[in-house]
């Protein structure tokens, strides 16, 4: 209870004369009788104070004292503190990614169930997600807008800007209640926050290849928004296998994770966490890498030793139309390919094969690309005379031969192995899938590819659609759930990643400095006519009693 005007009650102090005019009142009285030897020789007792307390105490003071206490109440203008009483009334349901969270749901609803029950109406609802939505719109119905209500769902989006889902409704609301799990940010309405469960997620995962083409770098960052330290369980999976590793993440903390993932080359990885938690959606998150199927198109004479080292280092194909890579192999290219293109005993203009060399002692410059190889193993019978291009590395010499070199064109990269195939060992030892496996992810590197998040339209390129099990989409798709994706196209399907918005892995944060708490709007409900009420009717006692006893 609070008073808006507390000095009201020195109206207190009137009790004193009061008091005072009372006890001057009260004297003792004579009484006739008939005899005073009645009395005589008899020892008067002194009464008790509290007798002659009770004797001095009146009904009529009591009520005056009340009346002057009333009086007082009343002036002070006392109140109480209530939530503001509620009208028309429009409900701002958060339903973006971290309210699917375990028990979220249900919380929210029950408080906007709450909210309707306690208001007067019309009331109306927005979902506050992407893409806002208008959830229930105005009615006067109650039973309406609870059915209505129940249909509140969560989405696997980011939350708009709260005028995004204000603006639906434009007309003017005298109250507006927004429930969420975080309410950060919201001013201007009142906010029934509903608490968020602890969580443990993945909140960052990319991945880039090692140059030399053997390993995958994967990089990960693990919140721990709970607690208690917590025994993780890290599990990555691509085409090439799977890895696992664990960490113990202390209590609050976001910790980084490195790892080296040994395998061939692969376009999707897909990071898991264990063990799940009550908002599994940020438990997995997903990757991909440029460079799926491999399109080649090959020149000269067909060699399976290199057809089959190729296809050991990436899914490929022959595709004459649209190539990602050219081979060329003992033959002479008359103009420069437009792509890369690996050259085996070939040449093309400005580095053409001259002719056949002795070869020397083989000499290695330093190079990932060189890595886990054995040229002591290497027999090269003959090797090959060739131009070597000025802006060219060479990474392996045969004596004074240029043996492996690369360069780098408008049109593409280039590598040639100045050598015939035939002439040598190589194509049977393990040295060789390893080294065209290195020239490969050097002539088509990986680069991450353009992901994509749950909610947010992905604009398809003419000639693709995305197939689903919600159907086929071309032009434009909205992904409802995180997953890969193959995007089909005119060169074959490709890989896409879809992920839930970072923000949904983020723990609510407080009210930053200089910040006031939003809390609800609350009203002052008046007291005053009630202790004036009071006051009026026991003044009418006491007036009835005066007359009584004067009667």
């Amino acid at each position: 209870m609070t008073f808006l005007l507390p000095w009201a009650w020195l109206w207190l102090l009137a009790l004193v004369p009061v008091l005072v005019l009372y006890f001057l009142r009260r004297r003792e009285r004579d009484w006739p009788v008939s005899a005073l030897f009645l009395w005589e020789g008899v020892r008067p007792d002194r009464p008790r104070w509290v007798e002659r307390l009770r004797a001095r105490f009146d009904v009529l003071l009591l009520l005056q004292v009340l009346g002057v206490v009333l009086s007082a109440l009343a002036l002070s203008r006392p109140g109480r503190e209530v939530l503001r009483p509620a009208g028309a009334t429009l409900l701002v349901l958060d339903a973006s990614a971290p309210t699917a969270a375990e028990g979220t749901r249900e919380r929210i609803l029950a408080a906007a169930e709450e909210v309707l029950r306690n208001s007067a109406g019309p009331w109306a609802a927005v979902l506050w997600a992407e893409p806002p939505e208008v959830l229930v719109p105005p009615t006067a119905d109650p039973e309406r807008a609870l059915a209505l209500l129940r249909r509140y769902a969560p989405r696997l989006t980011r939350r708009p800007e709260l005028a995004r889902a204000l603006a639906l409704l434009p007309e003017p609301w005298p109250r507006v209640v927004v429930l969420t799990d975080d309410p950060t940010g919201i001013a201007g309405a009142e906010v029934i926050a509903v608490p968020r469960p602890e969580n443990l997620g993945i909140t960052a995962f990319a991945v880039r290849p090692s140059p030399d083409g053997l390993r995958y770098e994967a990089f990960l960052r693990v919140l721990n928004a709970t607690s208690g330290y917590k025994d993780v369980q890290i599990r990555i999976v691509s085409e090439a296998g799977e890895f696992w590793a664990a960490r113990l993440v202390p209590p609050g903390e976001e910790e980084e994770v490195v790892l080296v993932l040994p395998g061939a080359r692969a376009g999707a990885f897909v990071a898991e966490l264990r063990p799940s938690d009550a908002f599994a959606w940020d438990n997995v998150r997903y990757f991909v890498l440029r460079g799926g199927e491999v399109r080649v198109a090959w020149r000269g004479p067909e060699d399976r030793y290199l057809w089959a080292a190729l296809r050991a280092a990436a899914p490929l194909r022959r595709d004459e139309k649209d190539p990602d890579l050219f081979v060329a192999v003992g033959t002479a290219l008359p103009g420069e390919p437009a792509g890369p293109c690996l050259l085996v005993g070939a040449g093309l203009p400005g580095a053409a094969v001259v002719g056949p060399a002795e070869a020397g002692p083989l000499r290695a410059e330093a190079s990932p690309l060189l890595e886990n190889l054995s040229l002591r193993a290497w027999r090269l019978g003959q090797v090959l005379r060739q131009e070597v291009p000025p802006t060219a590395q060479v990474l392996l010499w045969a004596g004074e031969v240029p043996l492996l070199f690369l360069w780098e064109t408008p049109a593409g990269r280039r590598a040639a192995l100045a050598l015939d195939l035939a002439r040598t060992n190589l194509p049977l030892l393990p040295d060789f899938p390893i080294l065209v496996r290195h020239l490969l992810a050097w002539l088509l590197p990986q680069e991450p590819a353009a992901g994509a998040l749950v909610g947010e339209a992905v604009v398809l390129p003419p000639g693709f659609s995305m197939r689903t099990e919600e159907g086929t989409f071309t032009g434009v798709w909205v992904p409802t759930r995180p997953g890969i994706y193959a995007l089909d196209g005119p060169r074959g399907p490709q890989p896409l990643a879809v992920n839930v918005p970072w923000e949904a892995f983020r723990p609510g944060e407080a009210a930053g400095e200089g910040e006031r708490p939003v809390r609800p709007a609350r009203a002052l409900q008046p007291l005053w006519p009630w202790a004036a009420l009071a006051l009026v009717l026991l003044l009418g006692a006491e007036a009835v009693l005066f007359l009584r006893r004067e009667g």
